[in-house]
């Protein structure tokens, strides 16, 4: 790299060309591009100060990941949400008003009466007999008690 004869270095090759423009009004969306990648890197960098800041109030290490200095906080994050289930889980089967209402009494339906049905051997159009009765053509003739 030499000089321009003012004293300064020239730019590097890597850059290449430089053109400066007449109207400056040309370099706004450049500018803008710019100043948008600013501030992205501005509110990542506020971003990691804020974890970083809770992290040393909560004494937590840097990554939680680190070998050189494991932590405790990921199992006992998982260890207490497994009780609080635990215990939310016993609190709803124990409250009797939380499941549901039984019904206190159940109503009573019409009475029950036996079935009766036909023997096998019986053959249709006769009358069914039940064991000990005569059917109705064996019955003898005259009054009935």
């Amino acid at each position: 790299m030499g000089t321009l004869g003012n004293g300064l270095p020239d730019l590097p090759p890597e850059w290449g060309e430089v053109v400066i423009p007449d109207d400056p009004a040309e370099l706004a969306e450049e500018a803008e591009r710019v100043r948008e990648e600013l501030r992205a890197e501005a509110r990542a960098a506020r971003r990691a100060a804020w974890r970083a800041r809770w992290r040393r109030r909560l004494h937590l290490p840097e990554r939680i990941d680190d070998p050189d200095q494991p932590s405790l906080v990921l199992p006992l994050i998982v260890l207490a949400i497994a009780v609080v289930i635990t215990l939310l889980s016993l609190l709803l089967i124990a409250w009797p008003g939380l499941t549901g209402s039984t019904p206190e009494t159940p109503q009573p339906g019409p009475p029950v009466r036996p079935a009766v049905s036909a023997p096998a051997n019986s053959t249709p159009g006769t009358a069914p007999t039940t064991p000990g009765l005569l059917p109705p053509s064996a019955h003898p003739p005259g009054p009935t008690p």
